[in-house]
């Protein structure tokens, strides 16, 4: 069963302090190597774990009744939604947490009653953006004038409803802050996702292992956590074997469709999700896009490229059925949302940057991809 997210409030607005604290250790990001020194083995390793060894955001908070109930309230995956005078400027989630008055002291210093913001949180996955929180209030139900003050916790009930509706809250702020109307999510085609029993689709043992091995290699490389469904993590490749390569659990949330954990390859960070591939080599096109399909009903104002990978020649017969009705019209707009990806260019990328040391990134992806026209 999916968790349930919860949302937290924090403002950044009260002083030039505050400000300088939000601009370096949130805009311009920590390492691991800084904070080792102040944490225990296991949180170091902890940490490592979920940002890949990557620089990170953090914030804190001072002791105090509130902050300590709404700190210990908090978990993984949970979102933080950051409010400065009148906005929404940042949406971001909790990838860990630890108390630890000298690493606070460290990143802020002390407040002028002599208090560390040792109540620390991690954020990853964090997306800048310029919203209304009075936009924003509606699809939460509170009042207009409704602002937050200090960190503060939104009640569960209108969280959930919020993400029952519309899913991911960072793609729903996205869209408010583009002026287009955010797609509810279709009650009865989720339902009937979720009736469909998980089945293991016969495939090849050859090239569908290579690609999907190719996939798992070009998502770590691009530092994300990379999930295959369950029954394929017993297969392998070149003497590598997948289950050792990719998540062992999904960690599946309440905006996170249960449906995506049957999709080939899957590469996240925490709980969001960078990207999805359906290979198309012994099975019939049809059949990937209606995963696809199955996702995006459950997904819709989510934001992520989803790709079909087959061979060039199927390319024609891809585009000709995401322009099919079924596909196509306004609610999944599957022939603007899929991109084709040729499994020569998967192979190209691999090759290209298995030695490399540089990283990945997922724009390299979506040049070799193509999409109808």
């Amino acid at each position: 069963m999916n968790k349930e997210r919860k949302i937290f409030f924090i403002v950044v607005s009260g002083g030039h302090d505050i400000n300088r604290h939000y601009r370096e250790t949130i805009k311009n990001k920590r390492t691991v190597e800084e904070a080792k020194q102040f944490l225990k083995h296991d949180e170091v390793g902890k940490l490592r774990e979920r940002f890949h060894d990557q620089p990170y955001s953090v914030w804190g908070s001072v002791p105090g009744e509130n902050n300590i109930r709404n700190w210990e309230a908090m978990e993984a995956g949970d979102y933080v939604v950051v409010y400065r005078a009148g906005k929404i400027i940042l949406a971001a989630e909790i990838a860990m947490k630890v108390r630890n008055p000298s690493l606070a002291e460290h990143f802020w210093g002390m407040d002028t009653n002599e208090k560390t913001w040792e109540y620390i949180y991690f954020l990853i996955n964090e997306v800048e953006v310029n919203v209304d929180q009075a936009e924003l209030n509606k699809y939460l139900g509170y009042a207009p004038k409704y602002f937050p003050q200090g960190l503060s916790r939104v009640k569960q009930d209108k969280a959930n409803r919020l993400l029952f509706k519309y899913g991911d809250l960072v793609s729903l702020l996205q869209r408010i802050e583009n002026g287009e109307e955010p797609e509810e999510i279709d009650v009865e085609k989720a339902e009937k996702v979720e009736e469909i029993i998980d089945e293991e689709i016969k495939k090849s043992p050859t090239v569908h292992d290579e690609i999907q091995w190719r996939l798992i290699r070009l998502g770590k490389k691009a530092n994300l956590d990379v999930w295959v469904p369950r029954h394929d993590q017993r297969r392998e490749y070149r003497g590598q074997r997948f289950r050792d390569l990719v998540l062992q659990e999904f960690d599946g949330a309440l905006d996170v469709p249960s449906y995506i954990q049957n999709i080939d390859t899957v590469w996240k960070l925490g709980f969001s999700i960078k990207s999805a591939f359906e290979i198309e080599h012994s099975t019939a096109i049809y059949s990937g896009i209606l995963r696809l399909s199955d996702l995006r009903a459950l997904a819709p104002n989510s934001n992520y490229p989803l790709f079909i990978v087959s061979e060039r020649e199927r390319k024609t017969e891809v585009f000709r059925q995401l322009k099919r009705p079924t596909f196509s019209n306004k609610y999944l707009s599957l022939d603007k949302a899929v991109k084709f990806l040729s499994y020569n260019a998967v192979r190209q990328l691999d090759e290209e940057l298995k030695s490399d040391q540089t990283g990945f990134d997922i724009s390299w992806l979506l040049k070799k991809a193509e999409s109808p026209t």
